[in-house]
């Protein structure tokens, strides 16, 4: 019977995950910024495309191919302007850790352009240590009138 009792508990303890999760640290946010830092850097520099494609998941460019991407960041460029100013307007992030770990950051954007301001946001995952761009949306803002 003991022998029994032993087995069910080890089999429970097995089978049960532990974790603990984090939203909205600023530690997180941080983490997540420097790389959309980073983003925003190489597109202002506009040197080496292969150091933006770095900063994205293997899963965007499953949905996403490179030209889309380089057409994106060109067709914004050319109708709202050059990047001139972006402020962290928004941002969310959630960490696990433990046994069902995982890292989702989402971080939006106010971007002062030449010609306009568009919000543009950010989705992001960690990818064996790596934070990754999964998701990139630019939406523009209408003045007031």
């Amino acid at each position: 019977m003991k022998k029994i009792l032993l087995f069910v508990t080890l089999t429970l303890l097995v089978s049960c995950s532990f974790n603990q999760t984090f939203s909205n640290r600023e530690s997180d946010r941080d983490d997540a910024e420097k790389i959309s830092k980073k983003f925003y850097r190489e597109l202002l520099q506009g040197t080496n495309k292969d150091k933006i494609y770095e900063l994205f998941s293997d899963k965007f460019f499953e949905v996403t191919s490179k030209d889309q991407l380089d057409k994106l960041i060109s067709d914004s460029q050319q109708e709202y302007g050059v990047i001139k100013e972006n402020n962290l307007e928004h941002w969310e992030t959630l960490v696990v850790k433990g046994s069902n770990s995982k890292s989702e950051y989402l971080l939006t954007y106010n971007v002062t352009r030449e010609s306009g301001t568009t919000k543009e946001t950010f989705s992001m995952l960690k990818e064996d240590e790596n934070i990754k761009i999964v998701g990139y949306h630019i939406n523009y803002i209408l003045p007031d009138e």
